[in-house]
């Protein structure tokens, strides 16, 4: 009988063993990115006790042990439970957790909106998230920290701008990731990660401090398993034709390959230009080659959409392919097609040591473009080495009229096209504690721009080339990083004029000539690092040698030390030191031996010398981060002493200003104070930035052969309070004051010009899916001395939400304002100018999600 029972026993015992299963996984929020401390429960399926549990980990593993058949159950603060069936023979299990709120009363416990991982920071974007919200740039607007360009998309952190732009880790946008942050719907996106100390270079990790933000945009599990697609059009009327706007998304993302793709067109004034711009330009030569002829039209984004009469159509398209775990291919096209119109009263008042002249004009502006940009990258980006190269061309077709009514009357017309080609090769190779670089960047631009005033014509032609070739060595020894780099650098600028004779006395209107230079440079480093500080001193060795076709060449030898320490005081803290000693490039664009009219008034004269400007700066800068409190604080003081071999010289022959340069060395002293403040208030249930800017800068002009010392003065402050403070009501306001003033002590006088800006908007639930929306601008603009206008605009848009469509009936500028006045000050020159402004506008939008 014994024997018996002790086989049914340990038969039972097999049954149970049996019955068990092991089992593991990782569990992550939406985002993909791993929970710690997650509960994960075992619920035996008959009785619904716990039968075990266990806890996930740093890294969103987990194990457990559970019967077949019962159920694991996920929990976490923040998030909606989820529960999965026991079964034998599963494997790993990856187990995603969505965000949840709960509302407790007046209080909303939500997920942790800010996470910390080493130096990256976490925003989960949907806490920051309104209904009104439509893309990625609406949201990151009201998070501490951020800063977005309301125009191109362009976002800062702490101040700073970003140095890259990823989607799931990949940079399918390069430095064109306006479209994108304006784009990208909001709804779609999870988190976004603030990456810190960002080296986007592999193999650069251990041998060069990086002190730049880029942000990675991790999106919605649903939003990478199909095609994202949104389309926004309306159709209204104004007082003087129809209106129409239409924009198009659609966006694909799996793990080996992204596309984004775009269409805009509008003629309501809104800026969709702007977006295509390249923000970032990291690693290239930059566009040397400056316009001589340059029509005086009226600012027509002045005063943003109210002020730009357009008809504007711009298609993107960006693709990306992953073609192995470290190389990709990239391929960026725009095109833009543009036709911009504005009219402007503008009053310019000369302060001239022989009598103040004053010109008052009314202008009649239009221009036609046409722009083409395409950029093929290749790179290969592993742990040993590096390789990159891409391939951009830049074509702009420009066309420009204008006409000039009053105190000089004229007919202008500007053929200004502008074409750029540019290669970048850069090559890094590892090995052990060296590394080798090899770098090549070429660039050539041409501008065969012609200008027709009235009866007279000019044809203006500059070609410009030049590459930098460089061999890099860094060696890691101990707590020291040694670099050295060495290259060459050369370049040509090719110049012809062609235009009939005006004034023989002025000088020569037509010739051509030729600017050669070359730079064999030596570049040494050494940077140190000890415990929480980071000292780097680089000093630059260069021969130069010029030559200038109509004049003698010339060679020097130049140096430019830098030392720069950084101070990692705390987790929150970083202080930071830089001296250096600049040396100036010699400007290519003022070799050519005519004389070039600007436009109807200016005349330039060129000058062939080849001594250099020399600067002195001494900054310092403090920053202050803490994520978690939503508290950013950054502070730069710079001290600039300089000199200049050359003065800028104005002289006044009849109706004519000639500008030069005149040989005559000039010293001059500055100071830059930056301030940026981003804070999350909780009492309010907002976020308050702030920044202010202060530019002081003691300078001289050669005004009719004497000198004319003068001195500015340049205060900006913009701050923003975003809040929620009324439930279901969101206000956003807006402050912005400059005040510039300009004191020229030969003349005994001064111009003083400030001017305000109060910019709110309240959003305001009518019922659950009906929301009005109010938009107010006052400014307060100082004209003159004692004269002021104030001017005061109104919108106001009604919006119907549904699931997938948003209906909006929108009403712009209420009050029907037709002009918009504003002051500058300028170089010895103030102006004041009346800008014609759209009037009253009715539209109705409809936006659909795919």
């Amino acid at each position: 009988m014994r024997q018996y029972l002790l086989i049914i026993i340990f038969t039972m015992l097999s049954l149970s063993a049996k019955a068990q299963v092991k089992l593991s996984g990782t569990v992550t929020d939406a985002a993909g990115q791993p929970l710690s401390g997650v509960i994960i429960k075992s619920i035996d399926a008959t009785t619904k006790k716990m039968a075990g549990y266990a806890q996930s980990g740093n890294d969103g593993h987990w194990t457990i042990t559970a019967k077949a058949g019962s159920l694991l159950q996920f929990t976490a603060m923040g998030f909606k439970k989820q529960e999965l069936t026991v079964k034998e023979g599963m494997k790993e299990q990856r187990v995603a957790l969505e965000d949840n709120a709960v509302a407790l009363k007046e209080i909303m416990v939500k997920a942790a909106p800010v996470r910390l991982s080493g130096d990256t920071i976490k925003y989960l974007l949907s806490t920051y998230s309104k209904p009104e919200d439509r893309t990625l740039a609406d949201v990151l607007s009201r998070v501490p920290g951020f800063e977005v360009n309301k125009d191109n998309g362009q976002i800062s952190y702490e101040g700073k701008s970003i140095s890259n732009f990823y989607i799931e880790g990949m940079d399918l946008m390069g430095g064109k990731y306006g479209v994108s942050a304006k784009s990208l719907p909001q709804q779609d996106v999870a988190m976004v990660e603030v990456m810190k100390h960002h080296q986007p270079i592999r193999v650069l990790d251990d041998f060069t401090y990086s002190d730049d933000n880029a942000i990675n945009i991790r999106m919605k599990k649903g939003a990478k398993e199909h095609w994202i697609a949104t389309f926004d059009g309306g159709a209204g009327v104004k007082s003087h034709g129809g209106l129409w706007c239409f924009e198009s998304f659609a966006m694909r993302l799996k793990p080996s390959w992204q596309t984004i793709i775009t269409y805009k067109t509008n003629n309501t004034g809104k800026d969709i230009l702007s977006e295509s711009e390249a923000l970032l330009t990291t690693g290239e030569l930059g566009e040397t080659l400056r316009p001589l002829i340059v029509l005086p039209a009226p600012s027509t984004s002045r005063l943003g959409q109210r002020s730009l009469f357009n008809r504007t159509h711009v298609v993107t398209f960006n693709t990306l392919l992953r073609l192995t775990d470290n190389s990709q291919m990239n391929l960026q096209v725009t095109y833009t097609n543009d036709r911009e119109e504005a009219s402007a009263q503008r009053t310019t008042e000369y302060f001239v040591n022989t009598g103040n002249r004053m010109i008052d004009n009314k202008k009649e502006y239009l221009e036609k473009d046409d722009h083409l940009t395409a950029k093929l990258k290749y790179e290969n980006n592993s742990g040993g080495q590096y390789l990159k190269n891409e391939l951009s061309g830049d074509l702009l077709w420009s066309r420009q009229w204008l006409t000039e009514r009053g105190t000089n009357p004229h007919d202008l017309y500007g053929r200004l096209p502008e074409y750029t080609l540019k290669d970048n090769l850069m090559v890094m190779r590892r090995m052990g504690n060296r590394l080798v670089t090899l770098e090549s960047k070429n660039i050539m631009q041409v501008r065969p721009n012609g200008l027709n005033v009235d009866a007279l014509r000019q044809d203006v032609n500059q070609h410009y080339y030049e590459t930098d070739t460089y061999l890099k060595g860094s060696f890691l020894l101990g707590k020291f990083i040694v670099s050295g780099r060495a290259g060459i650098n050369a370049g040509k600028y090719a110049f012809s004029s062609n235009m009939q004779t005006l004034l023989d006395s002025l000088g020569l209107w037509t010739g051509s000539s030729h600017y050669f230079f070359s730079r064999i440079y030596a570049n040494p480093e050494v940077e140190y690092k000890i415990s929480d500080f980071d000292i780097t001193f680089s000093n630059e060795l260069s021969w130069n040698h010029y030559s200038y076709s109509v004049g003698d060449a010339y060679s020097r030898v130049l140096y430019s030390p830098e030392l720069h320490i950084r101070w990692q005081a705390s987790p929150r803290w970083q202080l930071g030191a830089t001296a250096d000693i600049t040396n100036g490039n010699v400007d290519a664009n003022q070799f050519y031996p005519t004389i070039v009219l600007q436009d109807y008034q200016y005349i330039h004269r060129g000058l062939a010398d080849y001594r250099v400007a020399r600067d002195k700066g001494v900054s310092l800068s403090a920053r202050y981060g803490d994520a978690l409190r939503g508290t950013h604080l950054v502070g730069r003081v710079k001290r600039t002493f300089g000199s200049t071999p050359y003065t800028t010289s104005q002289e006044y022959e009849g109706d004519y200003i000639i500008v030069s340069l005149q040989p005559q060395r000039t010293t001059y002293n500055a100071w830059n104070v930056t301030l940026f403040c981003s804070q999350g208030i909780g009492a309010l249930k907002g976020t308050l930035n702030a920044r202010a800017l202060y530019n002081a800068k003691d300078a001289e002009m050669i005004q009719n052969g004497e000198q004319m010392p003068f001195k500015t003065r340049a205060f900006n402050l913009t701050a923003g309070l975003t809040t929620s403070l009324i439930p279901t009501v969101d206000v956003d306001y807006h402050l912005t004051w400059m005040r510039n003033t300009m004191k020229m002590q030969r003349l005994g006088s001064s111009s003083t010009i400030n001017s305000w800006k109060h910019e709110a908007k309240v959003h305001i639930p009518i019922v659950k899916l009906l929301s009005l929306e109010t938009l107010a601008e006052y400014y307060h603009n100082q004209l003159s001395a004692n004269r002021f206008k104030d001017i005061f605009f109104a919108d106001a848009s009604l919006k119907l939400q549904l699931r997938r469509f948003d209906i909006t009936l929108a009403l712009n500028n209420l009050l029907n304002r037709k002009t918009y006045a504003y002051a500058l000050n300028s170089d010895l020159m103030r102006s004041t100018s009346s800008l014609l402004i759209s009037g009253r506008e009715l539209m109705i939008n409809i936006y659909y999600k795919l």
